[in-house]
Formats: C-alpha cells, structure tokens, sequence
C-alpha cells in the first residue's frame, strides 16, 4: 500500500486511515513484533497513532527543558503595547480569545497564546483538528488484555512509554496499589486525600469513621464497559475495611469473594473522577486557565500583580491549550480511554465545574473531627503540611503587595479581581467581594497554591499508570469476557500516553530566575521579597523531607523541591 493516498480517498474512506495507520505506524517501526501484535489488536486508530508515534516525541521536548533563566522580563507584552519610555506605559491591545461550550453550564476561554509561545501553526492546528475529527478518526473500542504485567512492561519499554522514558520517574516507593495497605494509601497518602478531607461528616458505621463516598453510578458507559461508582469504608487507622459498589449493588470486605474486583473498581472509579474534576476541570481550565487569561487582559505587564502571577502562569496558556485538546472534546484521549458515553463525559464535567471550591482557600477547607484527629497527631500530612505551605505563599503574597503599594488597588487590580469573580460564578464557592478582608491575598495565594503545590499531588500520577494493574479509566464488563482487576490493552495505552505528557516539567519554584525578579528595569525590592520566599520553601521542604523520614507511610507531594513553577499537563 502506498503510504501517499489522496486526501480525497482518506476523507471518503475512514478505513484507509486505519490501513495506513497499520502499515506506516505498525510495519514500518523499529518495534518488536511482540509489541507489533498487541498494537495491532487494537481497532482504534489514533490510539495507535498516539502510542506508537507519541512517546518519542514528548522524549524529544524533553531533552531541552525549561529552566527559571527562560522566564525573561522583556518577553512578557501579551495583550499590551509599550507607548512609551516609562516602566508603565503601556497600551491595552485585543487578545485573541478561544470560546469553548462544554455542557450547559460550563464554557471556558482560552487566550490563543501566552508570552512564552507563539501562536499555533497551520500544522498544528490541521493536525488538532483531525484528531477530533470523528470521521477520520472515530472512536472503536476494544476489550484485549496484556498477558502479565510483565509483558506489559516489556512492551511499554519496546514503545519508549515506560518510567523513565517518555512517562515521569516516580519519587515514591512500595506503591503497588495491590495490597489493602497499599490500596488504602492512595487515599490518605496519594491522590485520593482530597476525597478523604471533602468528606462531610464522621461516619457511624461500624466500618469506620472515614467513607469516601462516589455516586457516579448514573453516568451512562458504553456497551464493553462498567459504568463507575462506589463507597469505600476506612477504619481510624486508615485501613480499608469494605467497598460498596454501586453497580453491583454489594458491599465487599477483605478476604471475601469479589474483594479485588472491588478493589479495582473503586480505584478506576476514583482516579476517573479525580483526573476530571481536581486535576483537569480544577486545576487546569479554572485556576490556571482564568489566572494567565485575565491577568493577561487586565494587568498590564508592569503591574505589580501581573509581575507575581507571570512566574506562576509561565506558558501556562499552551499547557492548558494542550490539556483541553488532549482530554475535553468528544473522541478525546480521555474519551477514548474512560468508560463513558459523551452524554456522560459531559454529565461528568457539569458535575465538575458546579462543584468546583477550587478558589477557597485551603486553609478554610473544612474538615471532620476525625479527619482534625488525624492532622493533630501528624497522620495527614495533605492538611498539615498543605496548610503550612498555603501560609508560607499567603506571607510571600503579603509581602509582595505590601511593597508595591497602592497598584495592588488601582483600577487594574480592580478589573482583574472582578473578571475573576466573574469566572467563579455557577461553581460551589464564588469569590467575595474585594472588599472583604484579605480578598485579594486570598486569591493570589491560592492560586500560587493550586498550580504549584496542589497540582504536583493531582498530576503525579506515573504510580498510577504504570501497569494495568495499578489503575485507570476503566474496567470491561463481565460479561463481554472483561477482566475486572486490570485495565484493557486500548485505554491503558492511552492513558500512559496521558501520564506521559506530564513528564512535560517547567522550571522549579526554587530558584532565582535572575532573568525575570528585580530584572529589566523590574524594581530591586522584587528581589528581596522573592528572596525570603526561596528561604521559606528552602525551609520547609528540609521540614517535609526530615517528617518524612519518621513516617510509617511516606508522603513527598508537599515537598517544595518537588514544585515546579507553574502548572504541567
């Protein structure tokens, strides 16, 4: 078969993508041929488009990284045109704005680009276009197995997809998410602690005080797949105790009969709803997306507000660009790899955004007493060490609008405060009004918390994506032969594709970034205030690493050392 068909053949003939994608991808690679047969079970062709070509590229960005002397201050003009010889004059231009309606209640806007990349090419934009196209590339689920992890393994380093490779290297040890130990620290020392701490009030059941409760059961999944849901039961010494599922409609509990079933299930359920809602809906398209969309529309670049939030926003907009396209549209990678129909993806993201307290300071996250007992005795270091942190920005954040003075308060800061009101509307916690106490200091601290801090507990995911085994997006039903304690050969490629575009690292929050703080013609006390806040972090990642060494279950999210600067898909 010639590899140069008529695009008039390509767009009669959805087919002829997937027989081109077979020979070019498939034949034609350096691949093994036990990697050659897996790849070629699978019927979805920008799977194997992703798979196959994907991991090179992402090693290939890799190996020039960038670092905090990459963050210059001449660079930063986006949406604002110097109109004369003085540090602040600047005139306001129009920025491009790209719209998005997602469901009923939640559209998001991206600015097409940021001060750190330019705007998208032709290519690029021909190539985002067919990947969303469902007619070149529809979405064909497929229900197929790898025979063992470590043949998974194998192949998975035959791809260049493995831990180390195009997927991120994992800090943490003795994660196989097997064991009920293992199982139960996702939730009090893994990705999972949000839903630990969001939890309402202490449970009486017998079980234990601690539930972790997804109802989720209603969202409706394609035909091979289990749809999602279930309740999962901890006791005061943060032991799994039982499962409900809520598709089965059975409670589980260790030793029993279906109990690893159960297990899986309840780990694809929540890291499914956590990867939508905290990492993705949160983190992404609302506190980073709106933070470098408005402070670029609003904030001139000399403003002092702008001048804190560009280091945390650094090409923020291309990230953000690339998570939309990789994991929100309909036939999306996400998409392909969940269990969900599109009705249901959207029920999904509805859910997401109207529940969305990501703009709530940390610190006033309520939590239940039994969680408190856990915090006071130095067991949840998610709260603990998440709020010593939120503190340590708050200071950082005073002490930078303290030393500029009346700006922090001008009609800038004013426009931009209100615009970010404004985004938080039709979500669980709305801004308050700037003149309530601190409004200000609050916004900018949790923003500087979400996309530093909280984001490297969202999207250090490697652990969880590094075999089938472990977790993922889905689960195929019994009764089309789905095995119910590992994730298919289709979503689980897809999804280490995902895993790997976080490897994708921005510089690190500590350091100096000689070429931005107090840089040119930037005032000089920037360098004393961003000063102090490197002593601090410095400080407390010491604090974190020495804490760590005494625990019976580590937990290195919160370690400042670990943060990068901005947000990373």
């Amino acid at each position: 078969m010639s590899a140069c068909l008529p695009l008039s053949s390509i767009l009669c003939c959805p087919r002829a993508v997937d027989c081109l994608v077979e020979k070019v991808l498939v034949d034609n690679s350096d691949l093994s041929e036990e990697t050659k047969e897996y790849v070629s079970l699978i019927s979805d062709a920008l799977t194997q488009v992703v798979i196959t070509a994907g991991p090179k590229g992402v090693m290939f960005s890799n190996e020039t990284p960038k670092t905090n002397r990459d963050v210059r201050t001449e660079d930063v003009n986006l949406g604002w045109a110097k109109s004369g010889s003085e540090w602040n004059d600047w005139k306001q231009k129009k920025v491009k704005q790209i719209k998005h309606t997602i469901t009923d209640n939640w559209s998001t806007v991206i600015v097409g680009e940021d001060d750190f990349f330019s705007k998208y090419s032709c290519i690029e934009k021909l190539t985002g276009v067919a990947m969303r196209n469902r007619f070149l590339l529809p979405l064909e689920d497929s229900l197929h197995y790898f025979e063992s992890n470590k043949v998974a393994s194998r192949v998975m380093t035959d791809l260049k997809c493995n831990e180390g490779q195009a997927q991120p290297t994992s800090y943490n040890t003795d994660f196989n998410m097997l064991t009920d130990e293992s199982f139960s620290r996702i939730f009090f020392q893994g990705i999972g602690c949000p839903l630990i701490a969001k939890q309402e009030q202490v449970s009486d059941s017998w079980f234990g005080p601690h539930v972790v409760d997804m109802p989720i059961q209603h969202l409706p999944a394609r035909k091979l797949f289990k749809p999602y849901g279930a309740r999962i039961h901890f006791d005061a010494n943060q032991k799994v105790t039982a499962i409900y599922d809520y598709v089965e409609k059975a409670i589980f509990k260790p030793g029993q009969q279906g109990w690893e079933d159960a297990k899986m299930h309840a780990k694809v359920t929540a890291f499914t709803l956590l990867t939508a809602r905290e990492h993705l809906v949160w983190s992404h398209l609302t506190v980073s997306n709106d933070t470098s969309r408005e402070s670029t529309i609003h904030l001139p670049p000399s403003h002092p507000i702008r001048r804190l939030l560009t280091v945390f926003t650094y090409r923020a907009t291309e990230v953000n660009l690339e998570a939309f396209d990789t994991l929100v549209p309909r036939t999306s990678l996400l998409h392909r790899s969940c269990a969900l129909t599109w009705p249901g993806m959207k029920s999904l993201f509805d859910m997401a955004y109207t529940g969305c307290s990501a703009y709530k300071p940390f610190p006033e996250r309520k939590v239940t007493s039994a969680v408190q007992k856990m915090v006071d005795s130095g067991t949840f270091a998610y709260v603990s060490e998440g709020n010593e942190y939120y503190e340590i920005v708050r200071s950082f954040v005073r002490d930078w609008l303290s030393k500029a003075g009346n700006e922090v308060t001008d009609s800038f800061a004013t426009n931009f405060y209100y615009a970010m009101k404004e985004a938080s509307k039709g979500q669980a916690y709305t801004l308050p009004s700037m003149d309530e106490p601190d409004a200000m200091v609050n916004l900018l601290s949790t923003i500087i918390f979400t996309v530093t801090g909280y984001h490297e507990i969202m999207g250090h995911v490697v652990d969880y994506t590094i075999l089938p085994t472990r977790a993922g997006f889905r689960i195929g039903k019994k009764s089309v032969g789905g095995i119910q304690t590992q994730i298919d050969l289709q979503s689980f490629l897809n999804t280490t594709m995902i895993s790997a575009s976080t490897s994708k690292r921005m510089p690190k929050l500590i350091a100096e970034f000689p070429n931005y703080i107090g840089a040119g013609g930037a005032p000089e006390w920037e360098k004393d205030v961003w000063g102090t806040y490197q002593t601090a972090l410095k400080r407390q990642s010491a604090k974190v690493q020495a804490a760590d060494q005494k625990r019976s279950v580590e937990f290195k999210y919160f370690d400042p050392s670990r943060f990068e600067c901005s947000i990373s898909v």
